[in-house]
């Protein structure tokens, strides 16, 4: 990324009002530039957006993803404590505003992947997998373990056959010891990659079973082994993965999953929801 900042500052002289316009805004917050789409950035520096790929190509990239690529891999590479200290700076720069703002942008840059048909592609292809096996593990770990924990919550009201592969004192790979090959596994893991998932999902293919996974790659742990891979961007100006997304991917993919099991999902829905009314599951306000 520094490289592409120096050439950038050196060319600035050279510029057009507009490019110069546009460098200057990426020379402000290049951070921006990983968590935002082409169309936002053109937005801040009040230019259009092909003048954003006029840049681009200028420096010598082909289009402004890979221009962006450059950036994004910059902010995934840092540390926990780097990236906080990135949020510290630019907010003291830009205020709470502009924190909610840069966060309400990145999340919006990231759901526009869901307009994507190759996405509503791999979510067919995953919920399909899932759907017919006669078992489904879910393997999670760290923070995605709890978005793990409310996928299974709301899965198994359509799916009872969905299982959570944890248990006190136990490793997933732990969890995995009665997996047969008609078995399917919902792998869940950005970056940094949880070693025991990863673990966990390699065992689970050794032993012939389907392997779905939500991932940020394909070229991922999890992403090269994956039969079906639901691909999502956890970018953001937070200092830790954005899970917001993560929470979007696995809410359509349940749904994707109750619709694949059609009268079957609706049955076990209707069942599952009478047993917890009748059980007084919900407060009631006895006035």
């Amino acid at each position: 990324m520094e490289h592409v900042i120096a050439s950038l500052t050196e060319q600035l002289p050279f510029l057009s009002p507009q490019l110069r316009r546009a460098a200057d805004t990426l020379l402000e917050n290049p951070g921006a530039i990983a968590v935002n789409s082409m169309r936002v950035m053109a937005g801040t520096a009040e230019v259009s957006p092909p003048t954003m790929l006029r840049l681009a190509q200028r420096l010598g990239f082909p289009s402004y993803e890979a221009f962006r690529d450059i950036f994004k891999d910059q902010v995934a590479g840092k540390g926990y404590g780097a990236r906080a200290g990135d949020l510290n700076k630019a907010t003291r720069r830009e205020g709470v505003a502009g924190l909610v703002r840069d966060t309400a942008d990145a999340v919006a840059t990231g759901m526009a992947r869901f307009h994507n048909p190759a996405f509503a592609f791999d979510v067919d292809r995953a919920a399909a997998i899932i759907a017919a096996a006669p078992r489904t593990f879910v393997i999670a770990s760290g923070a995605s373990f709890g978005q793990a924990v409310s996928f299974h919550y709301v899965c198994r009201m359509a799916l009872p056959v969905i299982e959570l592969a944890s248990a006190p004192g136990l490793r997933a790979i732990d969890c995995l010891t009665s997996l047969q090959t008609s078995d399917a596994v919902l792998a869940i893991a950005t970056s940094p990659y949880a070693r025991s998932t990863i673990e966990a999902a390699e065992y689970a293919r050794v032993q012939g079973a389907r392997i779905t996974a939500v991932t940020d790659s394909r070229s991922s742990p999890l992403g090269r082994i994956a039969e079906a891979a639901v691909i999502l961007d956890t970018e953001g100006p937070h200092y830790f993965p954005s899970m917001i997304r993560m929470a979007a991917t696995l809410e359509v993919l349940s749904a994707t999953i109750a619709v694949k099991r059609g009268p079957d999902a609706v049955a076990a829905i209707s069942s599952y929801e009478r047993g917890i009314r009748d059980s007084h599951y919900y407060w009631e306000d006895s006035e």
